[in-house]
């Protein structure tokens, strides 16, 4: 008691703790309107993932400087709460906490029920988005795993199979459920996933802009503490060979996704094309329906220019124009109940 919270987060947990508190109370994801005595008025609430400090207790001695320190990851609710009492008003920052554990328990656990995850990367591989049911799944928070390369996460014996898959991706746009693979968790270890792959093509560039995955976790790794560190025993040894070969594999990949023409790319372009020589058409045509319409009305070229004629006008188009404005705005506004 008495302690500032923040002195417990993990030191690369702190910017994204203060972020939530100021930004994520200012867009809440629930709200509910409460006005009993000692409830918040407005019950807002953002949730993060973060790691706390264990409580390094007193055992038989009192050298508690020289005892390592533990994280333990948890997700939480951040609300504030108003607080009236004899000297008034008091907002509270009020933390909820539940601790985040591993979704194995046995090493190399075959998973029952179908369970999945949803990752999203870039054309470089860059990851941008991930959702919170990885974080049991992978042992990373969403804030240690976006801005990782996810090709770095698939196992090097595996990137050969990948690069195909990329390759299928890129031309055709999607890809059903593929065979499984692995993918690296927080501890070093792997587990085995088949993924439904799906990607995005900018229309205007015809380029990839993002790969979405989801991911259905088949089997877990060999250590089930997903959460657990990587050290010197337990990180993956590679040879100077094999590290020479993935990393080739990674660059094609990347250059797969950001060079290879695509398939809805293609498509894309001639839809296009067709739009554009349609419309060229319809203009052409229209063009020559307004001057056939001119030449065939000599009485309104020779009428009497002391004449005010509202309905020349209108034939020759001071009116049509707005009116086929309005008329297109109609048929896109939708009426307001």
């Amino acid at each position: 008691i008495g302690r500032y919270f923040i002195d417990f987060v993990h030191p690369n947990d702190r910017n994204i703790f203060a972020s939530q508190v100021t930004k994520g109370l200012v867009t809440p994801k629930n709200t509910n309107q409460l006005h009993d005595e000692g409830q918040s008025q407005s019950e807002l609430y953002s949730t993060l993932f973060c790691r706390i400090r264990r409580y390094r207790g007193l055992m038989n001695d009192f050298k508690v400087k020289g005892k390592s320190v533990n994280h333990v990851p948890f997700q939480l609710k951040l609300s504030f709460k108003n607080i009236s009492d004899n000297d008034g008003t008091n907002i509270f920052l009020v933390i909820r906490a539940s601790p985040i554990c591993s979704s194995f328990e046995v090493p190399n656990e075959v998973t029952k029920n179908d369970v999945s995850f949803i990752i999203r990367h870039i054309a470089d591989g860059t990851i941008e988005y991930v959702e919170p049911e990885a974080v049991g799944y992978l042992g990373f928070l969403p804030q240690e795993i976006i801005s990782k390369n996810v090709l770095q996460l698939y196992h090097p014996e595996d990137l050969m199979y990948l690069r195909q898959i990329y390759e299928v991706i890129v031309k055709e746009g999607t890809m059903q459920r593929c065979k499984s693979y692995r993918l690296k968790t927080q501890n070093g270890e792997y587990l085995k996933v088949e993924t439904e792959w799906s990607s995005y093509i900018n229309p205007w560039s015809r380029k990839l802009e993002f790969v979405t995955v989801k991911h259905h976790v088949v089997e877990g790794p060999t250590n089930p503490d997903v959460f657990q560190m990587v050290t010197a025993n337990n990180e993956p040894k590679l040879t100077e060979e094999q590290k020479i070969k993935s990393q080739t594999l990674i660059d094609d990949i990347i250059r797969t996704m950001n060079e290879v023409l695509t398939k809805p790319a293609e498509i894309a372009k001639q839809q296009m094309s067709k739009h554009c020589q349609e419309f060229a058409s319809y203009m052409e045509n229209f063009w020559d329906d307004l001057m056939k319409t001119d030449d065939e009305s000599p009485a309104a070229i020779h009428a009497p220019e002391n004449k005010n004629n509202e309905e020349d006008s209108i034939m020759h188009g001071l009116l049509s124009s707005y009116q086929y404005f309005s008329d297109s705005v109609s048929s896109t506004d939708t009426s307001l109940s």
